[in-house]
């Protein structure tokens, strides 16, 4: 093994040690870490190792490196961006399609509206309302009405506390905010979904689970049915890389 790749191996784990260090002492974002001299003692390692590490968990976003005076890495969080273009970049790859993007969400919408109906808070009932009041207020506006009914998805996703679909849902989301693939929506459509959501909501706040379940599924599958009957060439539209920036 050449010495440039055992220094990659040594960076990674102490990339690793450092995220332990953060999660044990438990850091908040903006703290800042141990001086470089002090990890260098404590890792083993050479100064070049450690600003490896920390270049690499920079770039995941799990550290921010501040210049200047009192500057060094800081404790941060990775964001949603990091998530959307890591998959994005993989779904490129594998020349996947939109179409793929929407099967997924199918099958992880109905999931978390099983879910909220368990955990859904008051607050999260009533965030949920105020967002269909919102819509309703918007549907002349294909792409405002769009971007409410995506938040309503995600504060049901919020209510069931399920964080990994979550992440996974707003990621999804973010992949279908590609300029490539532009859908509008019709009036008519936004009222009749519109409709499903309050039922949706409604079984949430009762605690059916099964009945959210079936109202999300339903109200997502003539989703796709309206990407079939005026968008077909966009379900097949290739999934793009999203550039973290």
């Amino acid at each position: 093994m050449g010495a440039k790749q055992l220094n990659q191996r040594a960076a990674t784990r102490v990339a690793r040690n450092i995220v332990s260090y953060i999660k044990e002492q438990a850091l908040r974002p903006g703290s800042k870490l141990q001086p470089e001299h002090v990890m260098v003692e404590e890792q083993g390692v050479a100064r070049g190792t450690i600003r490896e590490a920390i270049r690499y968990l920079e770039f995941q976003g799990a550290l921010r490196v501040k210049a200047g005076p009192g500057g060094g890495p800081r404790v941060s969080v990775p964001g949603l961006d990091h998530l959307t273009s890591a998959l994005s970049l993989q779904l490129q790859f594998t020349n996947a399609s939109f179409r793929s993007v929407l099967d997924a969400r199918a099958s992880i919408y109905p999931t978390l509206a099983a879910e909220a109906s368990k955990n859904a808070s008051y607050q999260d009932i009533s965030s949920m309302r105020e967002c269909l009041s919102r819509l309703s207020n918007v549907i002349e506006d294909s792409d405002a009405a769009t971007s409410e009914a995506r938040r309503f998805y995600e504060l049901v996703a919020s209510a069931s506390q399920n964080l990994v679909l979550g992440f996974l849902m707003n990621a999804l989301h973010r992949i279908s905010e590609n300029p490539a693939v532009t859908v509008t929506y019709t009036t008519h459509h936004w009222r009749i979904s519109i409709k499903q959501f309050e039922k949706m909501l409604r079984a949430i706040e009762k605690g059916n689970a099964e009945s959210a379940r079936a109202i999300c599924k339903s109200t997502h599958d003539a989703g796709i049915r309206y990407w079939e009957t005026n968008f077909p060439q966009l379900l097949e539209q290739p999934v793009s890389w999203v550039v973290h920036q």
